[in-house]
């Protein structure tokens, strides 16, 4: 439906259906009443013209795709009930600049936030403890971001190109660096590897030319094929 604009949803709905405003191309807002309780997949997925959306309170995630492929979208608030946002997200979501998830969100899916290339910066809870693989990656334009000591698990390439980034910390609670997590950060100076790591997956740095110096602590056992 192209040429839809706009369109109101009564309060009367408490659940909206996978891909329900899929390629809606034209629709430029909605409100969406606060009695829904869940949005499904690719909900408003390639919506290319919607430059925000208010959720509402009651939802307790984000599915998978919900908002890929929205190059318009510029904010987006999550509410504070959302434990977990779901794989591909907000991928492609090229205009979004800033994000705020809230202390709620205890995982990040595969993909979320790939590709949103004109996000600068973005702060995760404390209440997170898993980072899906090639959850930011391709963020070109993130130039910092904190990862919670409470993180156990980050997936491979979940920081591959992120060219803007100049420096990371890694937390205690992480064991390992996967396949790819930091490649091709042309931007990257230094990184702090905790005692906690056993292990560098392959091409794990690889790509990283403004990387001058590593240290690698005595708890690695094993670094895989062109980590660096």
């Amino acid at each position: 439906c192209k040429g839809l604009t706009n369109i109101s949803i009564p309060e009367s709905v408490t659940s909206i259906g996978n891909g329900v405003f899929e390629y809606c191309e034209g629709l430029t807002n909605i409100s969406i009443p606060d009695g829904v309780a869940s949005i499904g997949q690719h909900a408003f997925s390639d919506c290319t013209g919607l430059t925000g959306i208010g959720l509402p309170g009651s939802m307790t995630r984000i599915e998978d795709g919900t908002f890929s492929g929205c190059y318009s979208l510029i904010s987006i608030s999550i509410p504070d009930g959302v434990t977990s946002i779901g794989d591909h997200a907000f991928v492609g979501c090229k205009g979004l600049t800033n994000i705020s998830i809230p202390e709620s969100v205890m995982s990040i899916g595969d993909h979320a936030f790939a590709y949103c290339e004109d996000l600068t910066s973005i702060s995760l809870p404390t209440s997170v403890t898993n980072i899906g693989s090639g959850a930011f990656s391709r963020c070109k334009g993130l130039t910092s971001i904190s990862i919670p000591d409470g993180v156990m698990s980050i997936g491979d390439w979940a920081f591959s190109e992120c060219n803007g980034l100049t420096s990371i910390s890694i937390p205690k609670s992480v064991m390992s660096i996967g396949s790819g997590m930091f490649a091709y950060c042309g931007g990257l100076t230094s990184i702090s590897i905790p005692e906690s790591v056993t292990s560098i997956g392959s091409s794990a740095f690889s790509g990283c030319k403004g990387l001058t110096s590593i240290s690698i602590p005595k708890s690695v056992t094993s670094i895989g094929d062109r980590a660096f």
